[in-house]
């Protein structure tokens, strides 16, 4: 089960004996302990039927023992391991011989980065227990997800167009998208609601702007420009996944419509059915025009291939993989 499902039915699953949180997303790991806290301990106070221990120095014996020793101000304990990549690999048999027959009143829960489908234990766990993945989540879950959000924790009504341009402006970060929920919630106030003006108001515009002057630069042949503004934004603190998720999000729009002008779509219609307004058609004649037909095809690709980098898949920088992405956007064409 991926994280952001989990969080929005944990309090109607059934309580199980094994928990497997994994994953590299710190905000969803967090909020995924703290749903199944709640759903083991619903309306109780926890902290004395919690018991934590660090994956790198804890023993076999002693994270069973606690797991097999009776609570006195609950039915239920909970043991989690945190960080628990070494423990697994350094006990795996024990634990699949305890998954397999799990005892006690105590659940156990790994907290790792990597959960391998393919081990036993993994489909032992899937048999009895939930394995809960939190790594980064996917775009088109993200929208539904804040509306929820917003509704539950801060009393408000984030409309689903405001949603989906949240997701646009911050990308793929559900720890800085929750964040954002909150402050607009408080901007609302009484009146409960937050609406695209609200996001578009509150949500980064100065950064939102910065990048689309980027894009806009590095698409129309200016590259100097497009990495001076590129140098602004990392200096004021920006994170270069979040950046790449921005200009994504405008940049597949301008190969959506190019693919359509391919089929002799005309450009109005095109950059209408790719999602791009009235007032950037212009704009977007000109990007299609620096970049030529061959380039815009590859647009997909290339965000692919510096995402991958970004997440580990290169030895440069962040800043130079950026930095590559908007110069080869820059060159001039050769179609």
């Amino acid at each position: 089960m991926n994280a952001l499902e989990w969080l929005r039915e944990s309090g109607q699953q059934p309580v199980r004996s094994v928990y497997a949180v994994f994953g590299d997303d710190s905000y969803l790991i967090r909020e995924s302990i703290k749903a199944v806290v709640r759903a083991v301990f619903p309306g109780e106070e926890s902290d004395a039927t919690i018991s934590r221990f660090a994956g790198a120095q804890a023993s076999l014996a002693e994270v069973l023992d606690e797991v097999c020793t009776l609570p006195f101000f609950s039915r239920l304990r909970l043991v989690i391991v945190e960080e628990a990549d070494p423990f697994i690999s350094k006990y795996r048999k024990e634990l699949e011989a305890f998954v397999e027959h799990p005892r006690g009143s105590g659940i156990l829960l790994f907290q790792s980065k990597q959960w391998l489908a393919t081990t036993k234990l993994t489909k032992l766990v899937d048999k009895i227990g939930l394995a809960i993945d939190c790594s980064g989540p996917r775009e088109g879950e993200l929208a539904g997800w804040l509306i929820q959000l917003a509704s539950t924790r801060d009393d408000a009504q984030l409309d689903s167009d405001a949603a989906r341009l949240l997701v646009e402006l911050v990308g793929p970060e559900a720890g800085i998208l929750a964040a954002e929920v909150e402050k607009l919630a408080v901007y609302a106030g009484d009146s409960k609601r937050i609406d695209r003006q609200d996001v578009a108001k509150l949500v980064g515009a100065g950064r939102v702007e910065t990048i689309w002057k980027a894009l806009d630069a590095a698409t129309t042949g200016q590259g100097r420009i497009a990495l001076e503004h590129l140098d602004n934004l990392l200096a004021a603190g920006e994170m270069p996944t979040p950046l790449l998720a921005a200009m994504s999000a405008n940049l597949l729009k301008l190969h959506h419509a190019g693919r359509l002008r391919t089929a002799h779509v005309n450009l109005d219609e095109a950059c209408r059915m790719a999602g791009i307004p009235a007032f950037a058609v212009e704009k977007t004649r000109r990007q299609h025009a620096h970049l030529g037909p061959s380039r815009v095809d590859q647009l997909p690709t290339w965000l692919l291939r510096t995402d991958l980098d970004l997440k580990g898949g290169s030895s440069l920088e962040p800043r130079v993989v950026l930095e590559q992405l908007l110069i080869r956007l820059a060159l001039p064409r050769t179609d």
